[in-house]
């Protein structure tokens, strides 16, 4: 499918109609072969020459980060935008570009343009709902905090924050790559394109950057959460001991009153007398509320 522009075309094709026709386009055999290189892991393989820039792309969904990654390669010279469908299970890509041609007014408003600018709407839109998607993100660690503070969290939560930490990794080097190709068409070392239309690019590389420096907050957000649960439990099991010590001291009057009370010896006075065990057990009361009291004053009760 391709369009006329007012100076090239745009178009969008398979991978394998670009192995047929790359030799009619003079795209290089290595460009290719990039197309069909199966990493697991994001970059972004731009090559630039006198006449042409190269980028291949992976694409996620953030509502689905783990999924599988999309994979499109573009071609933009000064007279061609070629969008190379290389992997698309669900049509994402199929669908962006459709809806980059229908954000033009109509047919003649898309003839008024140029590779360069359909190719800034293309990567605008792909960016253009994240900021929100990254701000419910925080306002769900923001609960996730709520939580702890309200110590409402059980075995599941660590698992929770590890999967979170993860997921802002891989999107993380998401926007690693989208910076890599904007800086590139920003800088214009071949100068394809015409000055005023390059800032466009500058526009979306300073976006990205801005959503990847959202990103790293939330990745530092992530780790903080984790502390404070750490911390809380801490909190807790100090509590825990505080109030084990608490009553071990006092106790220990009382222990000391049972093990001097219990040598049996035989001139001990109270042995013989006949108020003595209720007078060991007033006494025993006494020294329990002084320490308590005592504990009370000095607040550590």
């Amino acid at each position: 499918m391709f369009y006329e522009l007012k100076r090239g075309r745009v178009g969008f094709v398979t991978f394998a109609e670009l192995q047929d026709d790359y030799v009619m386009y003079g795209f290089p055999e290595e460009t290719v072969r990039a197309c069909r290189q199966n990493l697991h892991n994001f970059r972004s393989d731009t090559i630039v020459t006198g006449n042409l820039v190269f980028t291949v792309l992976d694409l996620i969904n953030l509502l689905q980060v783990f999924d599988e990654k999309d994979r499109l390669a573009i071609y933009i010279r000064n007279d061609l935008c070629l969008f190379v469908n290389i992997r698309d299970e669900d049509e994402s890509i199929r669908k962006l570009f459709d809806r980059v041609v229908a954000s033009y007014r109509d047919e003649t408003e898309l003839r008024q343009s140029v590779p360069e600018k359909f190719l800034y709407r293309f990567l605008d839109i792909l960016i253009l709902e994240d900021r929100k998607f990254l701000e419910n993100m925080e306002f769900n660690m923001s609960a996730l905090e709520t939580r702890i503070l309200k110590e409402r969290v059980d075995a599941a939560f660590i698992n929770e924050i590890l999967s979170m930490k993860k997921e802002l990794m891989y999107i993380w080097n998401y926007y690693d790559q989208l910076i890599d190709i904007g800086e590139v068409l920003r800088d214009n070392d071949n100068e394809m394109f015409p000055q005023e239309n390059v800032k466009r690019f500058a526009t979306f590389t300073e976006r990205t950057l801005r959503l990847s420096e959202n990103v790293k907050h939330l990745k530092e957000y992530a780790v903080q959460l984790r502390e404070t649960h750490d911390a809380m439990l801490d909190y807790n099991l100090n509590n825990i001991m505080k109030l084990f010590t608490v009553i071990t001291t006092v106790f220990l009057p009382l222990t000391l009153i049972v093990g001097w009370y219990g040598m049996n010896f035989a001139y001990m006075p109270e042995l013989t007398w006949r108020y003595g065990y209720l007078g060991v057990i007033i006494f025993s009361v006494i020294v329990v509320g002084i320490c308590i009291i005592a504990f009370k004053k000095y607040k550590l009760l």
